[in-house]
């Protein structure tokens, strides 16, 4: 076969290969070696390609594997445009946009989707969570999308009990059932408890808190569990290991009033209070957080919490839930190179290398042996990466999160 073969000979070409090999062969060690888009091409060379392309279970699930495995590992960036209105869910738009960056010698920033809504159906984005190749987009209007920008699949999920507060949906995989999941905290009603005349002072409001799960399937709707023992702040929220991971507010709801993480199994259906990290010190006043410069995240199949320590030192702390409790150890102590304004995301490890995310802006390397820091990226100062959007002051907000690519599908069963 020479580049000037003609396409219909190639694909005749490609068939015949094919059949040479066994069907098993084929799937395990050919197919799910090609890129995503590869293979969306090749669903046209034959039935059989395509109907292991469409819904193999031993494809997505090998394929998913070695994407895993692929290194530096790749990171997917969700950005929108900040405007005072969005919070509020009045400013829409016609894209929802996909950009996989790559590092190593040099830096890339690939479109893998714009995802288009005629009816300007987006708002701004919030704190989007990935696993296994799929996005869940959270928005500020409430609507929930999720996508697969490998195989530009995009389905909005139904809606759910009304008041639902924004931005803390969990995301991931329920080893238990083979499953994909989402859930979120929401709200029933708020009562005003009065405060006791001997002790004097206002009353407080206590939130009446429901929590609710959808499975990804052709059928999916939200189904109510038992309700979390505790307010559930609105902070992005983690799964990991067959469980989500909510940060509660234990106590009255007194401001400020102190933090504790809850555990909601997914085997189960139940929740429990596990310990915090020694670092997690911030506190929950409302519907708000004072403090917060600590960020809870899944690093290598753990639990991760990111604590702001000074302007430019942050801790890493990683999780062990092995045993009967949850046990946590301080696994990385890092110096930046400028101070931090919000948050540290931890996104990806590679070896004894570690991959941040800070301020939703730049992307940094740090060396475990080393001790080195180094800046892949300033994603506010590369508009060639963005398709040369103006500098300021239309800056964007970079919602960076780690990525693999899969063919895993959002409304049919992948196991």
């Amino acid at each position: 076969m020479t580049p000037h073969t003609p396409p219909a000979k190639r694909w005749q070409l490609a068939a015949s290969v094919a059949a040479a090999i066994p069907e098993d062969i084929l799937v395990s060690e050919v197919l799910a070696r090609l890129p995503v888009r590869s293979l969306l091409r090749f669903r046209s060379v034959c039935r059989s390609w395509r109907a292991a392309i469409d819904g193999d279970p031993r494809l997505v699930r090998h394929h998913l594997e070695l994407s895993r495995g692929q290194a530096p590992p790749s990171v997917l960036d969700v950005p929108c445009e900040p405007r005072l209105e969005d919070h509020w869910g009045e400013a829409r738009s016609k894209e929802m946009e996909f950009r996989r960056i790559r590092h190593g010698a040099a830096v890339d920033a690939e479109l893998m989707l714009a995802a288009a809504s005629p009816a300007n159906r987006f708002t701004a984005v919030i704190d989007p969570v990935h696993c296994d190749g799929m996005v869940l987009v959270p928005t500020a209007s409430g609507e929930l999308f999720v996508c697969n920008p490998a195989t530009r699949e995009l389905v909005a999920l139904p809606p759910g009990s009304r008041s639902v507060m924004r931005g803390a949906v969990a995301f991931g995989f329920d080893p238990s059932s083979n499953t994909y999941k989402a859930a979120r905290i929401f709200y029933r009603g708020v009562e005003l408890v009065e405060a006791d005349d001997d002790e004097g002072g206002e009353g407080v409001e206590e939130y009446d808190v429901g929590h609710e799960v959808l499975t990804l399937g052709a059928d999916s709707s939200w189904e109510p569990t038992d309700d979390p023992p505790y307010y559930v702040a609105p902070i992005r929220p983690i799964c990991t290991r067959g469980a989500f991971y909510w940060t509660a507010a234990v106590g009255r709801a007194d401001d400020p009033r102190p933090t504790e993480l809850l555990r909601f199994c997914l085997r189960d259906k139940t929740f429990a209070v596990v310990p915090n990290p020694p670092c997690f010190f911030q506190s929950v006043g409302g519907l708000g957080l004072i403090g917060n410069r600590d960020t809870l995240t899944e690093l290598g199949g753990r639990l991760c919490c990111a604590h702001a320590r000074t302007a430019t030192g942050v801790d890493i702390w990683l999780a062990d839930d092995d045993g009967p409790r949850l046990e946590w150890s301080m696994a990385h102590r890092i110096e930046l190179l400028r101070p931090v304004a919000h948050s540290v995301l931890p996104l990806a490890a590679d070896g004894d290398e570690l991959l941040l995310s800070v301020d939703r802006r730049v992307l940094y390397k740090y060396s475990a042996a080393s001790k080195a820091v180094e800046e892949v990226l300033d994603m506010q100062r590369v508009p060639d990466l963005y398709g040369g959007r103006p500098p300021l002051p239309l800056r964007l907000v970079h919602h960076a999160v780690p990525y693999v690519e899969s063919l895993v599908s959002i409304t049919r069963h992948n196991y």
